[in-house]
This record gives structure tokens, sequence and C-alpha cells, in this order.
């Protein structure tokens, strides 16, 4: 009884996943078009904080993205990408002193190790939950 209570809270739960994605996803549609026209009314005399402010907003909506496709297949490499975008942003946008991109640098340079060296896809924890449960599914239909 409390399985079964627990496997319709996960599936609730993912069922939410999958709302709070469709939701963003609007959202990042809804953001790139004014970003896209936004982009074509740029005046000439614009100078570097019109270029920051569209390089800003093209990567948040570029994380948008990449949360998307966190909340759909649960790995450690799609949470890892998500880090990864965040941070470049922070880099690319933000005017930091040259200690705090020299953190950040290596902050990117840990997380591509980590993906490179600790996360291989022949171990069956990085199969996303939802990949898991569709082999589970197969499995059994096989048996």
């Amino acid at each position: 009884m409390l399985e079964k209570l627990q496997e319709k809270m996960f599936s609730f739960s993912y069922v939410l996943e999958l709302i709070i994605s469709a939701v963003i996803a609007v959202a990042v549609i809804i953001l790139s078009a004014r970003l896209a026209a936004d982009a074509f009314r740029l005046p000439l005399a614009g100078g570097e904080d019109v270029l920051t402010d569209i390089l800003g907003r093209a990567m948040t909506l570029a994380i948008g993205i990449e949360f998307i496709k966190m909340l759909c297949n649960h790995t450690p490499e799609t949470v890892i990408e998500v880090l990864l975008f965040a941070i470049a942003r922070q880099l690319v946008v933000e005017h930091t002193t040259p200690l705090e991109n020299l953190l950040t640098v290596a902050t990117i340079a840990v997380l591509f190790a980590v993906r490179r060296f600790l996360l291989h896809k022949d171990d069956p924890h990085i199969l996303g939950i939802g990949r898991k449960r569709q082999e589970d599914k197969n499995e059994e239909s096989q048996a």
C-alpha cells in the first residue's frame, strides 16, 4: 500500500515537472520573439550596453532551455550543462574583477573535468529517471 502511494506521488511529481517545463517553454518562446524584435530595432549608437543587454537576455534564454531539458531528463549531465550555461553567462555578461573571472573559469574547468572523467554513459545511475522507467517497462514487457 505504501509503495503504491509512493509510486503515485512520484508520478504526480513527474507530471508537475513536465507542466513547469511547459510553462517555462512558453515563456522562452515569447521572450525569444521579443529578443529578436529588439535585436532588429537596435539603435546604431547603442554602444556596448546594448550588446551586453542582448547577450545577457540570449544567455538567459539558453539557460531556460537547458533547464527545461534538466526537468525532462534527470541526469547529472543535464545538471552540469545548466550550471555551465549559468556560469558562462556570468562570465560573459557581468563585469567582475579579474579574481572573480579566474574563479569562474576554474569552476567551468572543474565542471568539464567532472563531465569528462566522472560521468560515464555506461553507468546505469547516469540514466535519467524517465529513460530508466521506460527501460524498466521495456524489460517487463519482454519478460
